[in-house]
């Protein structure tokens, strides 16, 4: 079976998880030192098997990375090619994945690609994007906000930009970059990155006509989200580049892609789900309707089955709680009463469905959303709608590796350190009743039980504030998972012997099962792992 499939994946925003140099921002060397916390091997690291990399290429960091000017280099703030070549080695003797993110919908302006393309006599006039004509040829507009249109006066003409001015977008019509994308994908490859993650890569394409977008003139929302986005992404030529790409990867043994799937109406997963195709497109691509649902148990029940019935039996699911672009998900859940548990019950979900777990960074130690002040925002977006959006600041502040002094820098950290009391891995390591320990629990027990990193699941019917389900292998191991989205007590029937063993438990001042004559009451957001009887009913739960 694939590592990608069974493997938990953490991603790391580079910028903001070791400091090496004391320059205030994460680096290539800082992260390398703290390789042994992600896994060495032993079940007193966190046991992750693979990380998947925030951008490190060359950038003029306009977006902090996604807008690149060499593919083929480190930018300096991060390190070397050295420093990345000595990632890959450390990594690799610790059996941890590298996957990069690769930026491919877009460059940066400064990319020589896009230099060459303002002479429309050059070999890469068509490289881009372009429009001759007084005015845009259509209603685009940037994601990061105004026109996606800009004028560019040296050519005279027009150039399309789904994000910032400085993030023109590839002309992926054009075979010439399709063939320089390829020689990039197989230099980094060849190199031995074990993955991709491909972002925003339903945009590639843009419709050839340049219509403009319908608009709902009654949507109380920002101009992009008013729009219906049926010209300027999810192209049906996208199918094809994907099966090409899948081709391009599976040359080379035990890769992966999984791409950012953006869309408007996020309860509309058919659309990521479409672009596994029938197992020959992406590996993976991400599902982000648990982003946005509600601490609500039959939410991610709803989520839960229709994502695996879109996948059929060929495709694998991925879940994800919290990335790069959004309010990390302890927050979004609440810190106040009850905070913990929640999270608990929350790790203990992402953990044991059927599927590919990612993490991001902060997320086993309930690092919360910092709120970032007016003259500290970093993020362009944040800079261009505050004060209705903050921006992602917020969601990328340092990792928290002390308290009540974080040693993320020596220096003067690129945003604000404001370490909390109780956040911190230096207070949570080696407590055995904190969320780095349940993680950590959560992850050793998904690798060595087959049951939940491979084997089939059943959603159960229950009652509404409690998510059910099995996991099982097919031979001798069946588990059940309980999960109590209720602040109350809640009792469900179950089979009189169906119980063999308590694997996991977040309610630690409980630690023995109310289980009796085939009734098991849970605590308010209590959390329940289950080994159970090999002939027990198929109808669980009522």
């Amino acid at each position: 079976m694939n590592w990608w499939k069974h493997g938990v994946i953490y991603q790391i925003y580079p910028r903001s998880f070791m400091d090496s140099n004391g320059d205030g921002i994460g680096d290539l060397r800082g992260l390398i030192q703290k390789l042994d916390y992600l896994n060495d091997g032993t079940e007193l690291s966190l046991g992750v098997d693979a990380i998947w990399l925030s951008p490190v290429f060359t950038s003029p960091m306009e977006d902090f990375g996604y807008d690149i000017s060499d593919y083929r280099s480190i930018d300096p703030i991060f390190g070397t090619m050295d420093d990345f070549d000595d990632l890959l080695e450390a990594a690799h003797q610790r059996n941890i994945h590298i996957i990069i993110d690769l930026v491919l919908n877009h460059t940066s302006d400064l990319h020589p690609w896009f230099q060459e393309s303002i002479d429309p006599d050059s070999d890469k006039a068509d490289w881009y994007i372009w429009y001759e004509g007084e005015e845009p040829p259509n209603n685009w507009l940037s994601c990061f906000g105004g026109n996606g249109w800009t004028w560019h006066p040296k050519r005279k003409a027009w150039y399309f930009h789904s994000f910032l001015p400085e993030q023109p977008d590839l002309n992926w019509r054009n075979p010439e970059v399709k063939q320089a994308i390829r020689e990039m994908m197989e230099f980094w490859l060849d190199k031995g990155v074990d993955g991709f993650r491909l972002d925003v890569a339903n945009l590639y394409f843009k419709s050839e006509k340049l219509e403009s977008n319908p608009v709902d003139l009654f949507r109380i929302a920002r101009p992009y989200d008013r729009q219906q986005h049926l010209y300027d992404r999810d192209q049906p030529e996208l199918h094809e580049l994907y099966r090409d790409m899948r081709q391009w990867v599976d040359q080379y043994e035990g890769r992966m892609m999984v791409g950012e799937i953006m869309i408007a109406d996020i309860d509309n997963a058919s659309i990521p789900a479409s672009y596994y195709g029938s197992n020959d497109q992406l590996h993976l691509a991400f599902n982000f309707e648990m982003l946005r649902a509600p601490f609500d148990a039959t939410a991610f029940r709803r989520i839960i089955r229709k994502w695996i019935t879109l996948l059929g039996p060929e495709n694998w699911p991925n879940y994800t709680l919290s990335n790069h672009d959004v309010k990390r998900h302890v927050f979004r859940y609440g810190t106040g009463p009850g905070g913990h548990q929640r999270a608990r019950l929350m790790a203990c979900m992402l953990l044991t469905l059927r599927g590919t777990p990612f993490l991001y960074y902060g997320e086993e130690i309930g690092m919360p959303e910092q709120r970032v002040a007016r003259d500290d925002i970093q993020d362009p977006v944040g800079k261009y709608y505050w004060p209705l959006y903050p921006g992602r600041d917020g969601c990328r502040r340092p990792m928290m590796w002390d308290y009540p002094i974080n040693s993320f820098t020596e220096g003067t950290s690129w945003l604000p350190e404001e370490p909390v009391d109780g956040h911190s891995v230096a207070q949570q390591i080696d407590d055995k009743h904190s969320l780095f320990s349940w993680y950590r629990k959560l992850i050793w027990l998904r690798k060595r039980t087959p049951a939940l990193h491979k084997g089939s699941l059943r959603v159960l019917d229950s009652e509404e504030d409690v998510l059910a389900y099995e996991r099982s292998d097919g031979n001798e191991c069946r588990l059940m998972v309980l999960l109590n989205f209720s602040a109350n007590r809640r009792t469900l029937t179950l089979h009189r012997h169906a119980i063999v063993e308590c694997l996991m438990n977040s309610d630690h001042d409980n630690p023995e099962l109310e289980y009796e004559e085939g009734m098991i009451t849970l605590s308010g957001y209590q959390a329940l792992v289950l080994r159970l009887e090999q002939d027990y009913p198929k109808k669980a739960v009522v």
